[in-house]
């Protein structure tokens, strides 16, 4: 019979590297154990202890995953706009950012942030870091976000990709944003252009009756 004592130090010595030990919870009925697993940013790994040894899952859970389990895409990217205003409310994103949150069929969620100039978005840039060290937090910060409802199940090893959603997390320079604007107003030109033909094609009709 597996004791208690036994289970937590086999499980405790399975503990995936960067994740420690959470719940240890008996199966009733079987000399079993369910093991929770989780790191500094609250992902979570599953798995169970038998008299046979610990094993864990490699699947990583999100730290809002089972809120969100079974939700569509557009769903779940609803819930991140609504993370980021949050974030921005108390203080942790500032609020003069611009944050779009949109989810781009077949290829996943993408974030992307406005309102930083290029030197604020280079400023104190550490080598090998994409941006400066303000900027880095920021996109650590909004990265965490976006993958709070993620469900990873992939093998680099076996070279398999198995991600509840995929996308990315954006930091716009200065010519991008301006990109971004133009292609803006181009399409709001189009919908007012298709807007005034459905008006003089009512117009239109009214006049033939």
């Amino acid at each position: 019979m597996l004791t208690f004592s036994q289970a937590r130090t086999a499980a405790r010595a399975a503990a995936p590297a960067g994740y420690r030990l959470q719940t240890l919870t008996p199966v009733p009925g079987r000399d079993r154990y369910r093991t929770l697993y989780v790191d500094d940013q609250w992902r979570s790994r599953r798995g169970e202890v038998t008299a046979d040894g610990a094993s864990v899952d490699r699947t990583v859970y999100g730290p809002k995953y089972r809120r969100s389990d079974g939700e569509r895409e557009t769903q779940v990217a609803a819930r991140i706009r609504a993370d980021c205003k949050e974030a921005k409310a108390r203080g942790i994103i500032p609020g003069a950012l611009r944050i779009s949150v949109r989810c781009d069929k077949g290829w996943g969620i993408f974030v992307d942030v406005s309102g930083l100039t290029d030197r604020s978005l280079y400023a104190e840039r550490l080598a090998g870091d994409q941006y400066g060290r303000e900027a880095m937090e920021l996109l650590r910060t909004l990265e965490r976000i976006h993958q709070a409802y993620q469900r990873d199940g992939s093998d680099s090893f076996q070279d398999v990709y198995r991600v509840r959603y995929s996308g990315r997390v954006k930091l716009l320079t200065e010519a991008q944003q301006a990109e971004q604007a133009q292609e803006r107003r181009a399409k709001k030109q189009v919908g007012n252009g298709a807007a005034a033909a459905a008006r003089m094609g009512a117009d239109t009709k009214t006049r033939e009756v």
